[in-house]
C-alpha cells in the first residue's frame, strides 16, 4: 500500500468522525431546543396547585416591558439589569386573580422592581384597584420604595416596609451628559442638519448643557407628570397632594423631626401602614392567607397562562414594535425595518385576520425605516382592514412617524409622544488626525466625492444638499402628519419643531384620537371591522435558539448583577447610550429620534 493511500485512508476517517459528531450535536441541539420549547409551554400553565384563601405573590422582578427580548452579552458585562417582566404577563395574573375564587389577596413585592414607563404604571395602577374593588385585598411590600415602587403600592390595603426602610420620592427629572466642551478639546466637528425648534437629540454633542428651547419643553413635561403622579398617589393614601409635594421637597427638613429616622418619617406621614423586620413579616403575611403556619400563595410564574395564538376563527393582531427604529433586520428590543414589514405583509396576506392594533413603543430611529414600515402599514389599510395604534410608554418622533396615518391613535394619558422633527448628524475627524499631523488630500470628479469623509469632512455642496434633504424630510413628515389626523398643515407647524407632547395634550392638538390603553385599542379595532366575535393574537419575531437559551440559563441560575452601586450605573449607561449610537444606520443619516424619550426620567 502505497504512502499516499494511506494518508489519504487516514484523512478519510477523520473527515467521517468529524462529519459523525456534526450530525450528532446538531441532533443533540435540536433535541435541547424541543426540551426548552416543551419547559416554555410547561411553565405557566397552573401546574402549581392553587388552595383555597391563597394570596398571588406579584414579585415584578427587573425592567417592565411591552415585549421581552435576548439577553445581550454585553449588558450582562456591564452590569445592566437582566430580568424582565412583561406588561402583558403581569395584567393577565391579576385579571386571572380579581376572577379566581381561590385567591383572596394579592402580595405586591416591589423590592426587585427597575423603571417603569409612567404609562405602564398607570394601567398596572387601574388592575390593580380593579383587584380591590372585586373586594379582594392588596398587601404592598418591600424594605424600601423608590418613586416607581411607591406608586404601585399606594393601590394597596396596607402598605409595610423593614424598621430601617425608605420611602424615596424624588419627583421626576431628565438629565443627560453633553460632550460638546470634550469634543471641541479633540477637535472633532459634529455636522448638523435639523428642522424643529425642539430637536435636541443632537445638543448633547453640539453643546455643553441645555438649550432654553429644550429646557422649557422638557420641564413642561416632567411637571406635568408629576402632577399625574402627585394626583393618583395622594388620593390612595389618603394624604392632601401638598403634603405628598412637600414630602418631596422639603424631605431633609422633615428628617430632622425623626432624627434622621427614614421609616419613622414614613409611618408617621401616612406613607406605610406597618414597619416589619422578617420575622414579623412573615407571621404576619401567614395571617393573611389561610395557611395556618405557611404563607399560601402562588407565584406569577407558576399562575399565569400560556400566551398561544389561536388557531382558528378571525383575530385582532397585536404588533408589539419596541425599541429603537433600524434599517434591515433586527432582533426583538429593537424595530427593524425589514423585519417589521415582514411581520405585516404577513398579516396583509393572512384571511384569518380582521384587524391589525400595533403597540408601539418606541423614541424613533431611521427616518427611511420609519417609512418604510408606515407605508406597508397603509398596504394593509388598502385591503381594508383597520389599524390601530396603541401607544405604550413612548411613541415619538420616528414611533409617531410610523403611527401617523393610522386609522386611530390611541395613546394613555403619560405617554410621551409628538417630537416631529428631523435631523442628521454626522462626526467628522480632520482637525483630531491634524493635530499628530495626518492630513487626507486627493483629486475626485466632482464636488460631491468624498464630501461625507469622516476623515476629510463634509464638503461645502454636500452640506446644503443634507439640508436641503432634513427639510425635505420634515416636510414629509408634517404632510403625513397633517393627512393622516386630519389637520391643517400650519396646525402640525404649529405642535411640531421636534416638541414633546403627554398623551394627554396630545389629544387637545388632535396628534392622537383617544386616551387608553391596549385592551380599548383592541376592541376599538374589532369594532371598525365589524367583529362582534374575535380572538386576540400576538404576533411577533420569535426569539433566536441563542436568545432563548441565553434567555433560559440566566432565569435558571438567577443571574442578576447589581445597579445599585456607581459600577452599575456608569456601565448600563455607557451601554445604553454607545449601544443607541452604534445602532443608527440610516443609509442618508436622517433620524427622527426623541431625545429625552429613551431616558428615564
Amino acid at each position: 500500500m502505497s504512502i499516499v493511500s494511506v494518508v489519504g485512508k487516514v484523512f478519510s476517517g477523520i473527515s467521517r468522525a468529524f462529519a459523525f459528531a456534526r450530525v450528532t450535536l446538531a441532533n443533540l441541539l435540536v433535541v435541547l431546543v424541543v426540551v426548552l420549547v416543551v419547559m416554555v409551554f410547561v411553565s405557566g400553565t397552573g401546574r402549581v396547585e392553587v388552595s383555597d384563601g391563597s394570596a398571588l405573590l406579584l414579585e415584578t422582578d427587573g425592567t417592565i416591558v411591552e415585549q421581552a427580548g435576548g439577553q445581550d452579552p454585553l449588558a450582562v458585562l456591564a452590569g445592566a439589569s437582566l430580568r424582565e417582566t412583561p406588561l402583558r404577563d403581569i395584567l393577565s395574573v391579576i385579571d386571572k386573580a380579581s376572577g379566581d375564587d381561590r385567591v383572596d389577596a394579592l402580595v405586591l413585592d416591589t423590592s426587585s422592581l427597575g423603571y417603569v414607563a409612567p404609562a405602564q404604571l398607570e394601567v398596572i395602577g387601574n388592575a390593580l384597584e380593579a383587584f380591590r374593588g372585586g373586594g379582594k385585598t392588596i398587601l404592598a411590600k418591600s424594605d424600601f420604595y423608590n418613586r416607581d415602587q411607591y406608586y404601585l403600592a399606594s393601590f394597596a390595603d396596607e402598605v409595610v416596609m423593614h424598621p430601617l426602610g425608605e420611602v424615596a420620592l424624588t419627583g421626576y427629572g431628565t438629565y443627560r451628559n453633553y460632550y460638546g466642551g470634550l469634543l471641541d478639546r479633540l477637535k472633532v466637528n459634529i455636522h448638523v442638519f435639523r428642522v424643529g425648534t425642539y430637536k435636541s437629540f443632537v445638543e448633547p454633542y453640539t453643546s455643553t448643557g441645555m438649550s432654553e428651547a429644550a429646557r422649557q419643553a422638557n420641564q413642561a413635561m416632567i411637571d406635568r407628570l408629576w402632577r399625574s403622579f402627585v394626583e393618583r398617589v395622594a388620593p390612595n393614601r389618603g394624604i392632601e397632594p401638598a403634603k405628598l409635594v412637600a414630602y418631596a421637597n422639603q424631605y431633609d427638613q422633615l428628617l430632622r423631626g425623626t432624627g434622621g429616622d427614614t421609616a419613622r418619617l414614613a409611618l408617621e406621614y401616612g406613607l406605610v401602614d406597618q414597619l416589619f423586620d422578617p420575622e414579623a413579616l412573615s407571621k404576619h403575611l401567614n395571617g393573611l392567607t389561610a395557611g395556618k403556619d405557611s404563607f399560601a400563595h402562588v407565584a406569577l410564574g407558576d399562575y399565569v397562562d400560556p400566551h398561544l395564538p389561536p388557531l382558528f376563527g378571525t383575530s385582532v393582531a397585536v404588533v408589539p414594535l419596541t425599541g429603537t427604529i433600524v434599517m434591515g433586520d433586527a432582533p426583538r428590543g429593537f424595530i427593524g425595518a425589514d423585519t417589521a414589514s415582514r411581520l405585516l405583509s404577513d398579516l396583509r396576506e393572512d384571511p384569518q385576520v380582521g384587524a391589525v392594533v400595533l403597540r408601539i413603543d418606541s423614541g424613533g430611529g431611521s427616518a427611511f425605516a420609519s417609512e418604510q414600515i408606515r407605508a406597508e402599514i397603509a398596504r394593509i389599510q388598502s385591503e381594508d382592514t383597520p389599524v390601530v395604534v396603541s401607544m405604550a410608554g413612548t411613541a415619538a418622533s420616528g414611533g409617531y412617524w410610523i403611527a401617523a396615518t393610522a386609522d386611530e391613535i390611541w395613546a394613555a394619558p403619560t405617554t410621551v409622544t409628538g417630537s416631529i422633527g428631523i435631523f442628521a448628524i454626522v462626526p467628522t475627524f480632520e482637525e483630531t488626525l491634524g493635530e499628530i499631523g495626518v492630513n487626507r488630500d486627493g483629486v475626485g470628479t466632482g464636488p460631491f466625492v468624498g464630501a461625507l469623509d469622516p476623515i476629510g469632512g463634509v464638503g461645502e455642496a454636500m452640506a446644503r444638499a443634507l439640508q436641503s434633504n432634513v427639510e425635505y424630510g420634515y416636510r414629509r413628515f408634517v404632510d403625513l402628519v397633517a393627512e393622516g389626523r386630519g389637520l391643517a398643515t400650519e396646525d402640525v407647524e404649529g405642535i411640531a419643531q421636534g416638541r414633546v407632547w403627554l398623551g394627554v395634550d396630545a389629544l387637545e392638538h388632535g396628534l392622537v384620537d383617544q386616551l387608553g390603553h391596549l385592551d380599548e385599542a383592541i376592541a376599538s379595532a374589532a369594532a371598525l371591522a365589524g367583529l362582534d366575535r374575535y380572538q386576540v393574537r400576538y404576533v411577533e419575531e420569535p426569539l433566536t435558539t441563542q436568545e432563548i437559551l441565553m434567555r433560559q440559563f440566566l432565569d435558571d441560575i438567577g443571574f442578576e448583577p447589581s445597579t445599585r452601586g456607581l459600577h452599575g450605573t456608569l456601565g448600563e449607561l455607557l451601554v445604553r447610550e454607545l449601544g443607541q449610537l452604534g445602532s443608527l444606520n440610516d443609509p442618508q443619516h436622517l433620524y427622527a429620534l426623541c431625545e429625552t424619550c429613551p431616558g428615564r426620567y
